[in-house]
C-alpha cells in the first residue's frame, strides 16, 4: 500500500512538472517566433539610394541582430540571425551589396557562439567592429574598391547602423515592460511605434490582386492606434509610418501627409465611436487624394478594405494595447489590482480569525474527553478517599488492608455502590471486622454526596463547553460566508471618473478627489471629497445636477449625506443612481397590561445596497427581559443587513449568537424581516417564528406566512424566503402576535385584520394607529400581550 502511494505521488509530481514545462515552453516558443518573424521583416526593409528606386541598403536587419545579441542569449541570437538572413535573401537582388549583410550576420553569429563577451559595452564595440570588418573585407575582395574609398563607404554604412540599432534596442527593451505596472513615456511609445512601422515596411511589395498588402496593413495599424490612443498617438503613428514607408518607397512627403493627417482625424473623432471615426478617416483620405490629384481605384479599394477590416476587429484583440498606450486605463488597472490586493489581505486576516475560532471550538470539545478519562478511575478514587478518612489511624488497618486486602476492597466498593443507589447497606465483612462502623457509613455517604455534587457541576460545565464550542464553530463557518460577500466584484470606473472631472472643471467646481465605481449590484456610485460648504447644501444644489447631466440618469446624494471632517475642513459625498421607489414607514406600540415596558422592538430604514429594511421582533414573554431579547435581535439583524450581507448569512449568524445562553429560564425572540429593493421593487420576506404579514394593493390583501421556529431553538435555520414584486401604492403591514392573537381559540385569527385592511385608509401613520385601536377594541381593551404594528407604503419617485 505504501509503495503504491509513493508511486501515485511521484506521477502527480511528474504531471505537474510537465504542465509547468509545457507552459514555459509556450512562452519561450512565442518569444522565439516573434524574434524570427521580426528578423525576417526587418531584414526586408531597405533605404533607397536613388529616385528610380532600383537599389538600396538594408541596415535594419543588422541593427536588429546586434540588439538581440545584447541580450546574451545564444538561442535568441540564432533565431534572430536565421530570420534576418531569410529576410535578406528574399530581397538580395534589390540591394547594392546584398551578400555583405549575410557575411556580417555569419561572422556575428559565429563569434558570439564561440566567445562570450561579458559587458554590454564590449559587446557593442565588438559587434560594430565585426560589421565594419565585414564591410571592408567584402569591398576589398569582391568590389575591388580602393583602400580609402572602401574604408569611407564601410564607415558610412556602419555609422548608419548605429542610430538604428539604438532605436531598435530601445524599442525591444520597452516591449519587455508590456503587461507590467510600468507607465510608458511618449518617447518610449514612439520607439515602439517605429519598430512596428518597420515590421509593416518589411512586408515589402507583396500584392494581393494587385493591391498592396503593406499599405493595407499600414492603414489598419494607424486606425487602431488612433482610435485607442487619441489624436496625439494617431498623429505620431501616422507620421512615423509615413517616414518609414516613405524611405522605403522614395515618396516620403506624400506618405507622411497621408498617414499623419489620417491618424490625427481618426484620433479626434474617437469619442464618437468606431463607425464615425472610421468614416471620418475615409473622408479625409479621399479628400487628400482629390487634393493631391492622386485618387485612384487602387487607393479607394485599399482605404475601404483597411476600414472594413478595422471595423471587424473585436475590441478584445487590441484591448491590451489600449491599456499600455492609455495611461489612465493602465492606472485604473493598477488601482483595481491594488484594491484586490487590499481585499485579499483583509480576507487572509479574517480567514486566520476563522481558523482561530475553529481551534477554540476543538479545544473546548476535547475537554470533555479528558473528563471521560477521569470517570473511568472514579471507583478506585472514592475507595482510596474513604480509606484515607477512616482507616488511616485505625489499629486494625494492617489486618484489613494487608491480610484481607481483596475482601476489604470489595466490601468498600459494595458500600460505595449502595450509597450511590441511596440504599446504604454495610457489607457483612465490614460489620464483623470493622471497629468504626458508624464513622465508615457516615464518611461513605458524605464522599458519595460530594462526588455527586461535583459531578453535577462538571457535567453542567461540560454541557456549557459543548454549547459554546458548537456556537463558535457556527460563527466561524458564517465568517466564511461573510468573506464571500466581501470578495464580490467591485469595479473601478476610470472612464466615467475622467468625464466627471472634466465636467466639474468646466463648471469651475473645486474638489479634492473623485472615486467612481460599480458596486456588487452593478450600480454606479461616485464618491467626492471637497471643501465643506458649512451646511449650505452645495452638493445637492450644484453637484447633483451636473453629475446627473453627465451620467444621463437621475442621481441623488446617498448614504447619510455629507460626512464632514472638521479637522481637514472637507466633506465626503456619495452620489448614486436615484432609486425608482421610496418607502415611508410608521409604527405603533402598546404594552401588555401590568407591564411598564413592551417586549417588542422594531426598526426600519435604508441600507447601503439600495434596499429598504423593516425589522420587527417579539421577545418571548413580556416586560424588560423580553424587550432586551427583541432589541438584541433587531440591533444585530439591522447591523448585518445595513452592511449589505444576504439573508442566510445574517439569520444564521444571529441565530448562533442568540443561542449562546446558559440561564435556566432561556428567552427567545422572533423575527419579521422585510427587504425591499428600491430600484426594481422586488421584496424579500423572512419570518423566524413571526406571525403573518399583509400586503394591501387596492382592495386586495395578500398574506405572507412562515413556519420557522424562533431564534435559538434550532442549530441551523432553514430559511423559508418569500419573494414578491411590489408596486407604487402597495402597503406592507407587519404585526406582532399580540395584534392577531386576540382570540386564542380562533385558528384563523388573522381574518379580522385581512378584512379590516380591504376598506381602510392608505396613510401609513394613520393606518398603524387605527390597527392598534381596532385590536384594543376587539380585545375589550384588555391587553394580554404586547401589541406592535409597523406599516410601510411604497411610493414612486
Amino acid at each position: 500500500m505504501q509503495y503504491e502511494l509513493q508511486v501515485n505521488s511521484y506521477k502527480k509530481t511528474e504531471e505537474s512538472r510537465k504542465i509547468k514545462r509545457s507552459f514555459f515552453t509556450k512562452i519561450i516558443s512565442s518569444k522565439l517566433v516573434f524574434i524570427l518573424v521580426g528578423g525576417i521583416l526587418l531584414g526586408r526593409v531597405t533605404l533607397l539610394l536613388n529616385q528610380t528606386g532600383s537599389t538600396g541598403i538594408a541596415p535594419f536587419g543588422i541593427a536588429y541582430l546586434i540588439a538581440i545579441v545584447m541580450k546574451n542569449d545564444k538561442l535568441k541570437t540564432i533565431m534572430a540571425a536565421l530570420g534576418v538572413t531569410l529576410g535578406y535573401l528574399t530581397i538580395i537582388q534589390t540591394l547594392t551589396n546584398g551578400l555583405v549583410y549575410v557575411v556580417a550576420i555569419g561572422m556575428l553569429t559565429i563569434y558570439y557562439e564561440l566567445f562570450n563577451t561579458t559587458t554590454r559595452k564590449k559587446r557593442e564595440l565588438v559587434s560594430f567592429g565585426i560589421v565594419l570588418f565585414s564591410f571592408i573585407t567584402y569591398g576589398f575582395l569582391f568590389n575591388k574598391y580602393e583602400l580609402g574609398v572602401n574604408i569611407t563607404i564601410s564607415l558610412i554604412e556602419t555609422l548608419i547602423i548605429v542610430p538604428i540599432y539604438y532605436i531598435i534596442k530601445y524599442s525591444l527593451t520597452c516591449l519587455e515592460e508590456v503587461n507590467t505596472n510600468y507607465f510608458f513615456t511618449s518617447e518610449e511609445v514612439v520607439s515602439i511605434a517605429i519598430l512596428f512601422c518597420l515590421f509593416v515596411a518589411g512586408v515589402g511589395n507583396i500584392t494581393l490582386m494587385n493591391y498592396s498588402v503593406r499599405d493595407i496593413l499600414a492603414l489598419i495599424l494607424v486606425l487602431v492606434i488612433a482610435y485607442i490612443g487619441g489624436a496625439s498617438y494617431g498623429a505620431t503613428m501616422g507620421v512615423t509610418m509615413g517616414i518609414i514607408l516613405g524611405c522605403a518607397s522614395n515618396n516620403m512627403m506624400s506618405a507622411v501627409g497621408f498617414y499623419g493627417i489620417g491618424g490625427l482625424v481618426v484620433g479626434i473623432f474617437k469619442d464618437t465611436g468606431k463607425i464615425f471615426s472610421t468614416l471620418a478617416g475615409i473622408i479625409i483620405y479621399f479628400a487628400l487624394g482629390l487634393y493631391s490629384e492622386n485618387i485612384t481605384l487602387k487607393l479607394i479599394v485599399e482605404v475601404l478594405t483597411s476600414s472594413v477590416i478595422f471595423l471587424c476587429l473585436p475590441r478584445n484583440l487590441y484591448q491590451n494595447v489600449e491599456v499600455e498606450i492609455n495611461t489612465e486605463k493602465k492606472r485604473d488597472c493598477i488601482n483595481q489590482l491594488h484594491l484586490n490586493g487590499i481585499k485579499e489581505e483583509f480576507t487572509f486576516k479574517l480567514k486566520n480569525l476563522t481558523e482561530v475560532l475553529n481551534e477554540v471550538s476543538k479545544t473546548l470539545e476535547n475537554m470533555d474527553d479528558n473528563e471521560n478519562l477521569l470517570i473511568k478511575n472514579k471507583s478506585s478514587a472514592l475507595i482510596e478517599s474513604l480509606a484515607d478518612r477512616v482507616c488511616t489511624n485505625c489499629e486494625n488497618k494492617n489486618s484489613c488492608w494487608k491480610r484481607d486486602f481483596n475482601t476489604t476492597y470489595n466490601s468498600f466498593q459494595t458500600l460505595i455502590k449502595s450509597c450511590e443507589e441511596e440504599k446504604i447497606v454495610l457489607p457483612k465483612y465490614l460489620e464483623i471486622s470493622c471497629v468504626k462502623n458508624f464513622t465508615l457509613l457516615k464518611n461513605a455517604e458524605d464522599i458519595v454526596n460530594n462526588y455527586a455534587l461535583n459531578s453535577n457541576i462538571k457535567e453542567r460545565l461540560g454541557d456549557g463547553r459543548q454549547i459554546l464550542s458548537g456556537h463558535i464553530n457556527k460563527i466561524s463557518s458564517k465568517l466564511d460566508d461573510v468573506l464571500g460577500e466581501f470578495k464580490r466584484e467591485v469595479t473601478i470606473c476610470g472612464d466615467l471618473e475622467r468625464i466627471i472631472k472634466r465636467g466639474l472643471n468646466k463648471n469651475s467646481i473645486e474638489y479634492n478627489d473623485i472615486f467612481c465605481y460599480t458596486d456588487k449590484n452593478g450600480r454606479i456610485k461616485v464618491k467626492l471629497t471637497m471643501k465643506h460648504c458649512e451646511g449650505a447644501n452645495y452638493c445637492a444644489n450644484k453637484l447633483v445636477p451636473i453629475i446627473s447631466n453627465i451620467m444621463r440618469i437621475p442621481v441623488c446624494v446617498g448614504g447619510d449625506g455629507c460626512n464632514i471632517d472638521y479637522e481637514t475642513k472637507t466633506c465626503t459625498i456619495l452620489i448614486e443612481e436615484t432609486p425608482r421607489y421610496n418607502v415611508v414607514s410608521y409604527g405603533a406600540m402598546a404594552s401588555k397590561d401590568g407591564e411598564s415596558q413592551t417586549g417588542d422592538n422594531y426598526s426600519f430604514g435604508k441600507a447601503i445596497d439600495g434596499c429598504y429594511i423593516t425589522i420587527l421582533s417579539d421577545g418571548m414573554g413580556s416586560g424588560p427581559e423580553a424587550g432586551k431579547e427583541s432589541k438584541s435581535t433587531v440591533d444585530l439583524v439591522g447591523k448585518f443587513m445595513e452592511a449589505g450581507f444576504n439573508e442566510d448569512t445574517t439569520i444564521n449568524t444571529v441565530n448562533s449568537i442568540m443561542g449562546m445562553k446558559f440561564s435556566e429560564n432561556e428567552k427567545y425572540a422572533t423575527l419579521d424581516l422585510s427587504k425591499i429593493d428600491l430600484y426594481n421593487g422586488d421584496a424579500t420576506f423572512v419570518k423566524i417564528g413571526a406571525v403573518s404579514s399583509f400586503i394591501k394593493r387596492g382592495d386586495e390583501v395578500s398574506i405572507i406566512n412562515s413556519k420557522n421556529l424562533p431564534f435559538g431553538l434550532v442549530d441551523e435555520v432553514e430559511l423559508d424566503i418569500v419573494k414578491k414584486e411590489l408596486m407604487p401604492g402597495d402597503i406592507l403591514v407587519n404585526v406582532s402576535d399580540g395584534i392577531l392573537d386576540i382570540n386564542k381559540l380562533n385558528t384563523s385569527n388573522f381574518i379580522w385584520l385581512k378584512e379590516y385592511l380591504k376598506d381602510c385608509c392608505t396613510d401609513p401613520r394613520e393606518l398603524s394607529e387605527k390597527i392598534l385601536q381596532k385590536a384594543r377594541q376587539l380585545s375589550e381593551d384588555i391587553l394580554k400581550d404586547d401589541m406592535t404594528v409597523v406599516v410601510s407604503k411604497v411610493y414612486a419617485v
